[in-house]
């Protein structure tokens, strides 16, 4: 017989076929183009957080992992490892691949972990705490459900944020300090204050100035393993495809009940309503239940843009209706999907979610120059983990045997406080005075109005790192807040809640 004509759109295909499998490794893991992120590179908050949901069996052992053998530059980019993390649509457990992280100025990691609970196993989210806290953390009862309803004044300024309100610990109750505007910051992303459950109380984490999320480092996209594959001897997993910012916030989603971000085709489930459990990015504030600091952030800098919001939505609306306009699940079906579109001339903006590390991926705000690390270096990096690991367990074993832990999120309770194992991931300390230092590390000011009113319930009093006016850069400088008689409202004052355990 004959063999049929190979055609341009099979050879295309054929092409993306290789350059997908070159990246997946035989016998290795399926490399996923959708799922949760690293928790470590964004999360959103949520105004009345409760305890993670419950998966039916506990997750694998730990998968060896090795990062790769390029890095972002910049003064203060980490490793930071991965973890398990629950697949609902495949009922298992998939990797969340490792990151390389530029860490928030004055800001160290602490990892999450799985722990037993009734029917299964529970996530307890990691945080960003901050470095000057040396490991002391605060264990509060659970905060009154928040009073929070959006701004409650025009805003004063085009380039004005809305701070969301929210519960601090003063003494021996709550205390309510009300929202307000604040000037925004163009290179900086303002992460408001949350809280963290946990078996032992709920931890208060403050806000702070993060990097937008094209300038945090590089994401991996999540693996799933085969049992024998990370059974082996001597395994180990280097991850080598990275998310693409451009997809990532094409098709983002936020999962309130997990504290996550999650990326990828969950069009179904947030067409269902709030009962599924998943949001669209951009409508989460809207619905009154979190604040989203991504959404935030690129709305102020696409302000002067009417049509980028009307797009975003629009896009949203057009996948909701249409699946095949939808990325695909896995990276290789993903690179299928996108060559088939391009031969046939058709728009493929949205449906490419990852591509391969040190490839060009789609859209120019995801390009960041890379450089080589050195062997000894990646050694050192993956060896790092153990100090990861042992983190996650003392935290775990400290959090699970605290005093109340089995009524933390059901009774009243005093606060205490436990040191947890210091995190080796944390960074550098702030520049002293006359120390040149790169435009992207010198944050502004902690905001106005939440400075003078931290919860009193802390072992060290910190304050953010504020870079000196002399090593600032200048479109990095705090902007002041509006004055008094264009801003309806006035200087936030804490508004004194009744004590835990009464009815509210």
């Amino acid at each position: 017989m004959r063999g049929l004509p190979i055609g341009p759109v099979v050879v295309a295909l054929l092409i993306a076929a290789g350059s997908a499998l070159a990246f997946q490794e035989p016998g290795g893991p399926e490399v996923m183009a959708r799922g949760p992120l690293h928790e470590a590179f964004a999360a959103p908050v949520v105004y009345n957080p409760t305890p993670g949901v419950v998966v039916p069996k506990a997750p694998p052992g730990p998968v060896e992992e090795q990062p790769p053998d390029q890095k972002p530059q910049g003064r203060d980019v980490e490793w930071i490892p991965g973890y398990w993390a629950w697949d609902d649509e495949r009922a298992d457990f998939l990797w969340i691949s490792g990151i390389w992280r530029d860490l928030p100025p004055g800001r160290q990691w602490v990892p999450g972990y799985w722990s037993p609970a009734e029917g299964g196993s529970r996530w307890t989210p990691g945080f960003w705490s901050p470095v000057a806290a040396n490991g002391q953390v605060s264990y509060l009862p659970v905060p009154p459900r928040s009073l929070e309803i959006g701004p409650n004044a025009p805003q004063p300024g085009p380039e004005c944020l809305w701070m969301p309100g929210s519960w601090a610990w003063a003494e021996d109750r709550y205390l309510w300090r009300p929202g307000y505007w604040f000037q925004s910051q163009p290179s900086w992303v303002w992460v408001p204050p949350s809280y963290v459950p946990t078996p032992a109380g709920y931890v208060f984490v403050d806000g702070f100035w993060d990097f937008p999320i094209e300038r945090r480092g590089v994401i991996f996209a999540p693996v799933v393993f085969q049992p024998a594959v990370i059974l082996q001897p001597a395994y180990v997993y280097t991850p080598s495809v990275v998310l693409s910012i451009g997809g990532l916030t094409a098709n983002l989603f936020i999962r309130p009940s997990c504290h996550q971000y999650y990326f990828g085709d969950y069009y179904a489930y947030a067409a269902e309503g709030p009962r599924s459990g998943y949001v669209a990015w951009f409508s989460y504030q809207q619905q009154r239940i979190g604040y989203d600091p991504i959404y935030a952030s690129m709305a102020m800098r696409h302000r002067d843009e009417p049509e980028w919001d009307r797009r975003v939505r629009s896009e949203y609306t057009y996948r909701v209706e249409h699946r095949e306009a939808r990325p695909a699940p896995t990276f290789l079906a993903q690179r299928e999907q996108v060559e088939r579109r391009r031969e046939r001339g058709e728009d493929v903006r949205g449906l490419e979610t990852a591509h391969p590390l040190g490839h060009p991926g789609p859209g120019a705000e995801s390009a960041r120059r890379l450089e080589p690390v050195r062997e000894t270096h990646r050694a050192d990096l993956g060896a790092r983990q153990e100090n990861v690991r042992r983190v996650q367990q003392d935290r775990a074993r400290l959090e699970s045997a605290a005093p109340h832990s089995a009524h933390a999120h059901a009774e009243p309770h005093p606060p205490h406080h436990m040191e947890i194992p210091h995190s080796t991931i944390a960074a550098r300390p702030a520049p002293t005075r006359g120390h040149a230092e790169p435009l992207h590390h010198a944050p502004p000011a902690h905001p106005d109005g939440h400075e003078a009113f931290r919860p009193s319930f802390a072992l060290q009093p910190h304050r953010e790192p504020i870079a000196h006016p002399s090593t600032m850069p200048r479109h990095a400088e705090p902007q002041a807040r509006p004055a008094a008689e264009h801003h309806a409202e006035p200087r936030p004052k804490p508004t004194e809640h009744h004590k835990p355990g009464k009815e509210h």
